[in-house]
């Protein structure tokens, strides 16, 4: 009766092969490299005469070397380990067969029990259904089972996704030392991750390799070790945590496309590897090197396409530390950044560069704005103005054409919300975030309205097309001469004006801005004249999540941001472009037949 009592919740044995699961999100680029994953990320079931032997040998040695001599429980095991752990004062071994661990597993995945259970009721399902299981199946069968099932860290399921997310390859061309790793990895997942604590796994796979050398499945673990050890490292997938900001994004955008995610997906982005690369070493290099001498402690970085497609996204300095992305979420107030607004209107309105206007100290209703290092000259061109930054130039243009057309002139261009009441605005008192100034700069590249997207498109495992982006007409939004202008602006600042540190080459634009040492900015785009194509808008910030906390002062945007962006556009200049192809996204297929005949160990 007790035995009837704990059963009856049991799962249906016949149905053990068929895996109830979230489905599981791919984010890749567009040419197949990985870049993320979300939900329970499965593979198809492989087999175990797939596998190499040393595969389920490295878990056979370190989790169960009585795998084929016991009939679900090992006695001698389980004593041992209460020995050990009463001699240590601790747990330091555990006592669970391989079959007890996927029954712990199906009963989880099944929802009978929950991970924190602890109980003599989950302990009791536990060892029913480990008698069950060896009863029903082969030691193959429940091998497979296992492999397929064993919980990998970071939301992988399964020695398969195991495999590719960790070292990029099937299972089936794992060497030694990576089995290994993979064994140890189930002691603690979050400790012996070779992607996180490279160290600690590297540690542990020699424990691993170790119990198999005991165990007869290897001749010499050091031999091992010295051979494969460095390269099962070298392998692993060595994308920095920082490209989650833009794969969050990514998820985030899936969701608003698909809606509820019900199959397992693969999102093909936007996102460019050689700029991503680019940029996180142009903000690491100066948040390491001058982020104590300006006292800023965030940076934050995006690159657009003309066509507004996100190629690189740096939402922060650390994204393990914080997942803030301050490209996306953080509202700043844009300082002189927001000035090509008020340009851009008052040349619309009829206003030319070489038109002259007063550069004395303007004063409105007891508001005195302050011009940063300028000394007032009498008169200067439009220009001028521009190039300089100076503050008095911007407020009389305000003051002359209305605060209604500046609104309008940024609204066509993605700006919302600026005041048609507030004079301030002409020194950019109107909260952006650094993705949607950049998308109004990069409309200067050839005059057109831009959209901002990060994802090509989207189809599930199989290969059926869910989601495909289509460009949406680009409609012109200036006439050429007015744009013109507007590019004789943004160069003559990088040429001459405040943004020198950026000038690395005749076809970079740009505008600094600073908020009075809270928020330092460089915004603008790269735009050659021989290559159309290759075009591309890029935005910089820098400053404190605390909006509270000053940087030294003159922390300008013509500082640490144009040169992050120099810096940046150095490296990408430089490099060798690199064709993409639409060839080896994700490889597709079916599942197989997974009954296998016995494995002989």
């Amino acid at each position: 009766m007790v035995l009837l009592y704990f059963s009856k919740d049991l799962p249906d044995l016949k149905n053990l092969k068929t895996e109830i699961r979230n489905p599981s999100v791919i984010i890749q680029t567009y040419d197949g490299n990985i870049l993320g994953a979300y939900g329970d990320l499965y593979e198809d079931v492989i087999k175990v005469k797939d596998l190499p032997q040393h595969v389920p040998a490295a878990f056979i040695a370190v989790e169960d070397r009585r795998f084929f001599n016991h009939f679900g429980i090992d006695f001698i095991g389980f004593f041992r380990a209460v020995y050990n752990n009463y001699i240590s004062g601790k747990i330091v071994q555990g006592g669970s067969t391989i079959t007890q661990q996927l029954a712990k597993n199906i009963l989880i995945g099944e929802g009978i029990v929950v991970h924190y259970d602890r109980s003599m009721s989950r302990k009791i399902k536990e060892l029913l259904l480990a008698f069950w299981l060896e009863h029903k199946f082969t030691k193959t069968d429940i091998m497979m089972m296992y492999l397929n099932r064993a919980y990998f860290g970071a939301g992988t399921y399964g020695i398969e996704a195991a495999s590719k997310k960790y070292f990029d390859k099937h299972a089936r061309d794992l060497t030694i030392f990576e089995s290994a790793i993979l064994a140890g990895l189930l002691k603690a997942p979050s400790k012996y991750s070779p992607t996180n604590h490279p160290n600690y796994a590297h540690e542990r796979a020699c424990i691993v390799l170790k119990a198999m050398e005991e165990q007869g499945f290897i001749k010499s673990a050091k031999e091992i070790e010295n051979s494969q050890g460095e390269m099962a490292f070298r392998n692993k997938i060595k994308h920095s945590k920082n490209y989650m900001y833009f794969c969050d994004y990514a998820y985030e955008e899936a969701k608003k496309i698909l809606g509820e995610i019900e199959d397992d997906i693969v999102v093909v982005t936007t996102l460019n590897e050689g700029k991503q690369n680019a940029a996180e070493e142009a903000v690491k290099y100066y948040i390491e090197t001058e982020s104590e001498n300006y006292k800023f402690s965030q940076a934050a970085f995006i690159c657009l396409g003309k066509d507004g497609e996100i190629q690189a996204l740096v939402g922060g300095k650390d994204y393990t530390a914080t997942q803030f992305n301050r490209v996306t979420q953080a509202a700043r107030l844009p300082g002189s950044a927001f000035k090509i607004f008020v340009y851009g209107a008052a040349l619309e309105y009829g206003y030319q560069l070489d038109d002259l206007i007063s550069d004395a100290p303007v004063e409105i209703s007891g508001w005195k704005p302050k011009n940063y290092k300028w000394k007032p000259l009498g008169k200067i061109s439009v220009l001028e103005g521009f190039t300089y930054s100076v503050n008095s130039i911007s407020v009389r243009l305000a003051q002359t054409i209305g605060l209604i057309r500046i609104a309008n002139f940024a609204k066509r261009l993605g700006i919302y919300n600026v005041s048609k009441h507030d004079l301030s605005v002409a020194l950019g008192t109107t909260p952006v975030t650094l993705k949607d100034l950049t998308s109004a700069y990069a409309s200067f590249i050839d005059g057109r309205s831009i959209w901002t997207y990060c994802i090509f498109e989207i189809r599930t495992k199989d290969g059926k097309i869910l989601y495909q982006h289509k460009k949406p007409l680009k409609i012109s939004i200036f006439d050429k001469e007015l744009l013109n202008s507007i590019r004789t602006l943004l160069r003559t600042v990088v040429s001459r004006g405040t943004g020198r540190a950026s000038n690395v080459n005749p076809y970079v634009y740009g505008k600094t801005g600073t908020n009075g040492d809270y928020d330092a900015w460089f915004v603008g785009f790269y735009d050659p004249t021989e290559n159309k194509d290759t075009g591309f808008a890029t935005g910089v910030w820098i400053g404190n999540d605390n909006n509270k906390r000053r940087m030294t002062p003159n922390s300008t945007g013509g500082r640490i941001p144009a040169r992050i962006n120099a810096r940046f556009l150095k490296t990408v200049l430089n490099k060798n472009k690199k064709e993409t192809t639409t060839d080896n996204i994700i490889p597709q297929k079916s599942l197989g037949d997974i009954l296998l005949p016995s494995y002989v160990g």
